[in-house]
């Protein structure tokens, strides 16, 4: 009888046998520096989180209101929109008004990217946004436009057309982006915020601005740069809001709030 055996179908058969000692050298080389390859392009691969973060708002602002924006949802929103809108009336029936808009901030490593006059600047859509850019806290809390009549005495406040204004806003362009940086989690991270203008009523004698917050987004790797509007069509876009809105009479911007209310 023979002694052998046949192998269960399915098993594995146990192969082993001492390979030279010469060409065991050149694969343990080979696998060392395979591995190190691998390592090398790891680090290189950008992560699966690293990418931009971006919602879509209906914020309208009318009158004199103000909304907290807060981009990732923190305990301190790092910035604060708001709108002004002023009238009044002379003994000679005449009218002066003004409407403003701001994009202030509100926590200490919250900036705004700012343009050659020292407010905030209308970037770009596909813009850049990030290390290297200026950033500051922008002239005027953060002044994007001013539109209106002003006084007889002083359009500092006031003055200013459709072309011509002391902000960065291009009315005629419609969408507007303005670049942001704040700290989240310690480290700073780039975003953009889209803005909007419509007029409604008053003719020549009482125009009221609206000021439209639209979406924003942010680059959720830090000390990354975002283009302005990136994302703004990719499907899985969040609608949830980063705004809360703020009272009547820009209250929720505390004593900056109480100061643009003044001017």
């Amino acid at each position: 009888m023979s002694n052998h055996r046949e192998r269960p179908q399915g098993a594995r058969q146990n192969w082993s046998a001492k390979l030279p000692e010469p060409l065991e050298r050149r694969l343990n080389a080979y696998a060392l520096a395979a591995g190190a390859a691998g390592v090398a392009a790891l680090a290189c691969t950008q992560p699966a989180e690293a990418a931009p973060v971006c919602k879509t708002l209906s914020d309208a602002l009318r009158g004199s209101y103000s909304a907290s924006f807060n981009p990732a949802g923190q305990a301190l929103p790092p910035f604060q929109a708001a709108q002004t809108t002023y009238w009044s009336g002379t003994t000679y029936g005449q009218y002066f008004w003004w409407n403003r808009g701001f994009l202030t901030p509100n926590s200490k490593n919250a900036n705004v990217m700012l343009g050659s006059n020292g407010y905030p600047a209308s970037v770009p859509q596909g813009g850049s946004i990030g290390p290297g850019g200026k950033f500051g806290k922008g002239g005027s809390y953060g002044l994007l436009f001013s539109y209106g009549r002003g006084t007889r005495f002083s359009s500092k406040y006031g003055g200013g057309t459709k072309k011509k204004h002391r902000g960065n806003l291009v009315f005629s362009k419609g969408e507007n982006y303005f670049g942001f940086e704040f700290s989240l989690g310690g480290k700073t991270h780039y975003g953009w915020l889209r803005v909007h203008v419509t007029f409604q009523g008053g003719g020549q004698t009482r125009t009221q601005t609206i000021t439209h917050l639209d979406a924003y987004g942010y680059e959720n790797t830090p000390d990354t740069a975002i283009a302005a509007g990136s994302c703004l069509n990719a499907a899985e876009i969040d609608s949830s809001a980063g705004t809360q809105k703020g009272s009547l009479g820009l209250l929720a911007l505390g004593s900056e709030g109480l100061s643009l209310r003044r001017k």
